[in-house]
């Protein structure tokens, strides 16, 4: 069996380590897992990480070293040491580069660039760690999964409105710079326990930005942009769906996909009272739905659109001027 393993190319090892932590995992939803750092600075391990990175390319970060500079100097090379500082405990992440996108309504969304180095560590860890967490994540997330879509929760919300017409059309007010971090690791220590691993997504964590020029301390939230980002996300608000799911599965279907989210309703009522619900829940976490863009929609009267994609108003009677704020 070691022989095996041994023989396997570099991508399969590292899917063969992440189907063996998933299995880990799913047997015991209360185990911590340990001595995942080794598991992390793999030469496996950071060869694809390198390789994802890559393929995702995007810009240089603060250091202003690209994609393309690590490729020139030599790929093995940089991922040697960077393996050799991470194993000596002398890697520490640079601050994140914050840059503004436009966005289609005419706004601007920041945007958190990581160096290639950290995106490079941050992916690494990702392919270790998130199969322990994959384990424990519910159907009615989408965002950012392993085989699962925008589109597949698309089609999920299509077809829970046969037969329910009120939903409640939910946006999270600043939901990336308002992650309370303590609260954040404390869930990540539900299943590592490996303080190594708890060190470095904490230096993500509260390694800064450098805006227009000027480093700034981040006390709360996840840059958007950052590898890890997406999973941590999910870490979080993996707690709003298990409490849903609990609790008050009866008063409506929740569907999510990372900071947005709709609850399938089959009376006005119980849209009302799951808005209510899913707020009183969101200020535990210290956050907060936005007032102006929260809101119980009948669909038989109104559309109202997720993911980007509209869901028409189907006729049923006459359209009210707005729908009803929750």
């Amino acid at each position: 069996m070691h022989a095996r393993k041994s023989q396997l190319h570099p991508m399969e090892k590292s899917r063969d380590l992440q189907r063996r932590l998933y299995l880990a995992a799913k047997r015991s939803r209360s185990r911590r897992f340990h001595a995942l750092y080794d598991r992390i600075v793999r030469p496996d391990v950071l060869w694809r990480a390198w390789l994802e990175v890559r393929a995702n390319q995007g810009c240089s970060g603060f250091d202003g070293v690209s994609i393309a500079d690590v490729e020139r100097h030599g790929v093995e090379d940089f991922l040697g040491e960077l393996a050799f500082d991470l194993k000596a405990g002398r890697y520490r992440p640079q601050p994140v580069l914050r840059v503004e996108i436009p966005k289609p309504d005419g706004r601007k969304r920041p945007l958190g660039i990581p160096t290639v180095r950290d995106r490079i560590v941050q992916q690494a860890c990702k392919i270790v760690i998130e199969p322990l967490f994959e384990a424990s994540f519910l159907p009615c997330s989408y965002g950012y999964r392993p085989k699962r879509s925008a589109g597949q929760a698309v089609l999920a919300v299509k077809e829970a409105l046969v037969r329910s017409w009120w939903v409640v059309d939910a946006d999270m007010e600043g939901y990336f710079d308002n992650v309370d971090h303590g609260i954040l690791m404390g869930l990540v220590r539900r299943r590592i326990s490996d303080r190594r691993v708890l060190k470095l997504i904490d230096q993500w964590l509260r390694a800064g930005v450098v805006v227009d020029g000027r480093r700034q301390k981040t006390r709360r939230g996840v840059p958007q942009g950052a590898v890890i980002s997406p999973l941590l996300s999910n870490i979080y608000l993996h707690t709003l769906d298990r409490w849903w799911q609990e609790h008050h599965a009866g008063v409506g279907r929740f569907y999510r996909y990372c900071d947005d989210f709709v609850v399938v309703c089959r009376s006005r009522m119980a849209a009302e009272k799951a808005c209510e619900i899913v707020a009183g829940f969101l200020r535990r976490l210290k956050l907060n739905l936005h007032p102006q863009k929260t809101r119980v929609v009948d669909v038989g009267r109104k559309g109202f659109a997720f993911l980007g994609f509209p869901f028409h108003d189907t006729g049923r009677g006459p359209k009210p001027a707005s729908a009803e704020l929750c």
